[in-house]
């Protein structure tokens, strides 16, 4: 148990939130907004603040019920509060990621020691997959967060044998934060927690506990918090019932009618990477509370729940129509802090499973890193050339084997290293594979995903109220954020499918052949955005009058005036 003092307590906790805040906000607005999600998640609030309708979600300016609202208040509030910049509107998932970490050091700390909270904290914090996503605006870690405390708190009212004396205030708690969730990313946020509570009485026996999490007060404050949002926008919006409840959760789930599908086993590759850099300490803890309750049925419960969760969220999304990696974020708390519980464990004991971990860590990376680097090229080259397909295979076996013999030979040697000071080197080597994730991934975006931002800064800058905007061949989701204005879209309908079906009397979505016309006939000035190869393709065919306002390497932006 704790061996603090709750003024010590108190004094470290908030050491914690400000150490994790500043690594969390460092450089958190390096990048422009990605497209799509980051885009649609600022524009959809900047749309709600314009409007002033919070009630019916809108994406450039049609219907969007694919998400309910809660995370597009707290956008618009940023945004009110601070503008649309990317360290404002990133402020939010910076945030959540505090407070999840935050969570999890507390529920540690508090059922278990403060050395055990610590160490869930700060693995929590340097996982690749919760860091990554604290730098993302999406629904998907708040989500997690919200997620978190409610199974957090059943845990604390169910499954620990030394219950508080507000076991009661735990369960309300539970189905507050479930409504949160389910006002987040919609009904998963209590199917999820329901299906793990279940999955525990299920394997633990617990069959009494259901009385008793089926407490009114908690149903109350659940209906109280989901229910007002979902009837409002009902009322204005015959169609929501459909799209959100039946299209965006059941066939959604059911069917892979959104070109989603990954075969059963996407989540287990990504885990292991996403979990990284202890990925092999998991392993061992996950082993450790196999063990526990194979060799104590009758006092394992709290192993159980872990595994429930962990094991619950990973079965639940495997067998969905629909997969994206962020869909797993939810296990990565328990995850945390099992594999806390048993650093610490190995450190104060000074047994072999930090070294075990530590020697999976190395295998699993190179494992990893030699696919990667030899059998992905060696795909593109099977094609081609069947014998040099086979040669760089067999090159790749060859150096992954010399690797994993090296390091073999040189686990001795490690050994000699104190436990203590190995974790806090590879705390330190964590935290900064973050920052290099952190440069990483902004080239990346460069290069694969360009933002509009200097174009759409030029558009908004120069038009007038009565100019007409439009995208070519694509609905490019940072372009309206950056110039502060909706836009017509050419020869394109993805996701502004279901709001222009809605709202048939808004003219947004054109067809080519429309669009061209318009172009050549309307009195009115055209800012239009395309891509540099879209612009050559087109421009070569077709005579058409223009001028170059401005470009950059990937877009172009032209008018017809």
């Amino acid at each position: 148990m704790s061996n603090l003092s709750w003024s010590e307590r108190i004094r470290g906790f908030f050491a914690l939130a400000l150490v994790l805040s500043i690594f969390f906000a460092y450089d958190m607005g390096i990048r422009p907004f990605a497209d799509p999600d980051e885009g649609r998640y600022v524009e959809i609030p900047r749309e709600m603040v314009v409007t002033g309708d919070y009630v019916t979600p809108r994406l450039n300016g049609l219907k969007y019920f694919e998400k309910p609202a809660l995370f597009y208040w707290m956008q618009a509030a940023s945004l009110k509060a601070f503008g649309a910049g990317e360290t404002a509107m990133r402020l939010w998932t910076v945030i959540f990621a505090v407070l999840g970490c935050l969570t999890v050091c507390f529920v540690g700390g508090r059922c278990y020691s403060d050395r055990v909270g610590l160490m869930a904290a700060g693995i929590l914090a340097t996982s690749l997959l919760y860091y990554a996503h604290s730098r993302l605006i999406i629904t998907d870690l708040v989500l997690s967060v919200f997620m978190g405390g409610a199974l957090w708190c059943f845990f604390a009212a169910f499954v620990r044998k030394d219950k508080p004396p507000w076991s009661k205030v735990l369960v309300v708690g539970m189905y507050v934060l479930s409504a949160l969730a389910c006002l987040t990313k919609g009904l998963v946020g209590i199917v999820l927690p329901a299906f793990v509570a279940f999955l525990w009485i299920l394997f633990s026996k617990n069959w009494k506990k259901i009385p008793q999490m089926l407490y009114w007060p908690g149903i109350f404050a659940f209906l109280l918090i989901f229910l007002p949002w979902h009837i409002c926008v009902m009322k204005q919006n015959d169609d929501f019932f459909h799209f959100y409840f039946i299209v965006e959760h059941f066939l959604r789930y059911t069917t892979t009618m959104h070109d989603r599908y990954q075969p059963v086993w996407f989540f287990l590759p990504v885990l292991l990477l996403g979990f990284a850099p202890w990925t092999g300490f998991s392993l061992v803890a996950l082993k450790n509370a196999a063990m526990a309750i194979w060799k104590e049925k009758q006092t394992s419960s709290e192993n159980i729940f872990f595994l429930c969760w962990i094991l619950g969220v990973l079965g639940f999304f495997s067998f969905s129509g629909s997969k994206l990696i962020p869909y797993i974020l939810p296990l990565l708390q328990p995850l945390a802090l099992i594999t806390g519980i048993c650093v610490v464990k190995s450190v104060e004991s000074r047994d072999t499973d930090l070294r075990t971990g530590a020697l999976l860590n190395i295998f699993l990376f190179v494992l990893m890193a030699g696919a990667y680097f030899f059998l992905k090229p060696a795909i593109g080259v099977l094609l081609q050339d069947p014998d040099v397909v086979l040669l760089v295979r067999v090159l790749g076996i060859i150096a992954l084997l010399a690797t994993v013999i090296l390091l073999m030979l040189a686990y001795p040697a490690y050994l000699k290293v104190s436990p203590l000071n190995a974790l806090l080197v590879f705390l330190f080597l964590a935290a900064n594979m973050m920052w290099t994730i952190n440069r990483g991934s902004t080239y990346y975006q460069h290069i694969k995903k360009p933002s509009t931002k200097k174009m759409a800064e030029f558009v908004g800058l120069n038009k007038n109220a009565d100019d007409e905007v439009f995208c070519y061949g694509r609905y490019y989701q940072d372009f309206p954020v950056y110039a502060n204005s909706t836009v017509n879209v050419v020869n394109f309908v993805g996701e502004l499918e279901f709001g222009a079906i809605a709202e048939k009397e808004k003219k947004v979505l054109w067809r080519e052949d429309e669009f061209w016309k318009f172009w050549e006939t309307t009195e009115k000035k055209i800012f239009l955005l395309m891509a540099r190869d879209q612009y050559k393709k087109i421009f070569v065919t077709q005579d058409l009058l223009h001028n170059i306002l401005d470009f950059d390497e990937n877009f172009v932006v032209i008018s017809n005036k």
